[in-house]
């Protein structure tokens, strides 16, 4: 082939690989868009089910199953945290985790909370949980069998968000709620809320509740399924919902496929002679390189957020 003929075509496929690139990018912030929005709530929420149920499968501990009052409870907490601008436990007017289950009229024998804010990326979020000790070990926990997950769109610290609320229950077996026994109080919401009314010898930690305040019966339509067995998931989202949700995480995989197409081209090119004759592939290449990582970074910096997670107190030991 011609050295002129060589050249545009290298120039073709230079400009094509970086239209991709940015192209990518484009995708992610809008996908990042629609999930800050708000539009894809509910998808959003059906995925970090999924997600933990996997964990849990994967680690051979029950599945947990959705329960919609502990959502209805869920979905008022992080609704209240995005109208008042506070990221914690207890509200500023001292309304503590175990208020929104009561409220939604949800009785548990065990019960849990964990917050997140600064959301942008479903697969990092659950991530981030496994990665840390505490996040770990709540999400783990086999005395948990339903899960509720929620999503409120306001601002914190000055700046707008998505606050995530994940509340954990073992619904109780009688429409009566039982006095909450040994609990603490978490002034930090990088601590998870986590009570029980079982009888004392547990050891339990969590958001401190007034027993009066719980006293009397609540009824509930609580959906007592059992949990799924150990080793089997339970899908909430549609098979599309992990990559429409993780955009951060679909543009890094995008990137490494890309990069390794780049290296794979540079390689069948040249067999990786250092000869001056190939100087031009190295040197595409090593550009190509440098631009994605730099979109990655801006990405990184301008678009994606990293989430602030509530890291979780030690879990119960009977």
């Amino acid at each position: 082939m011609p050295k002129r003929q060589l050249w545009l075509l290298e120039g073709a496929t230079l400009a094509a690989s970086v239209a991709l690139i940015l192209s990518l990018f484009c995708v992610s912030a809008i996908q990042t868009f629609i999930v800050r929005s708000g539009q894809g709530a509910a998808v959003v929420s059906a995925v970090l089910v999924d997600l933990a149920n996997s964990d849990r499968a994967s680690n051979m501990v029950g599945g947990l199953t959705v329960n919609p009052v502990l959502t209805a409870a869920a979905q008022a907490k992080a609704d209240d945290m995005a109208a008042k601008g506070y990221f914690a436990h207890v509200s500023p007017d001292g309304r503590d985790s175990w208020y929104w289950f009561k409220q939604a009229g949800y009785s548990f024998s065990y019960a849990g909370e964990n917050l997140a804010v600064d959301f942008s990326d479903s697969a990092d979020v659950e991530r981030a949980w496994m990665n840390s000790p505490t996040h770990h070990d709540n999400l783990l926990d086999p005395h948990f069998t339903e899960i509720g997950i929620a999503l409120a769109w306001g601002t914190f610290e000055g700046h707008a968000t998505t606050f995530v609320v994940q509340m954990f229950g073992t619904p109780a077996e009688t429409a009566e709620v039982a006095s909450i026994q040994e609990v603490a109080t978490p002034l930090d919401a990088t601590e998870t809320a986590v009570a029980t009314t079982q009888p004392a010898g547990a050891n339990v930690l969590g958001a401190s509740v007034d027993e009066g305040a719980q006293a009397g019966a609540l009824t509930a339509d609580i959906s007592t399924t059992a949990a799924p067995p150990i080793g089997a998931v339970t899908r909430y989202a549609p098979p599309w919902g992990l990559m429409a949700t993780s955009p951060k995480t679909m543009l890094r995989y995008a990137f490494y496929a890309i990069g390794f197409l780049v290296l794979l081209a540079l390689l069948l090119t040249t067999g990786l002679e250092l000869r001056w004759h190939h100087r031009r592939a190295f040197v595409t290449a090593a550009c190509l390189l440098v631009f994605m990582s730099a979109v990655f970074v801006v990405a990184d910096y301008a678009v994606f957020t990293e989430p602030v997670l509530a890291d979780t107190l030690p879990g119960l030991d009977q």
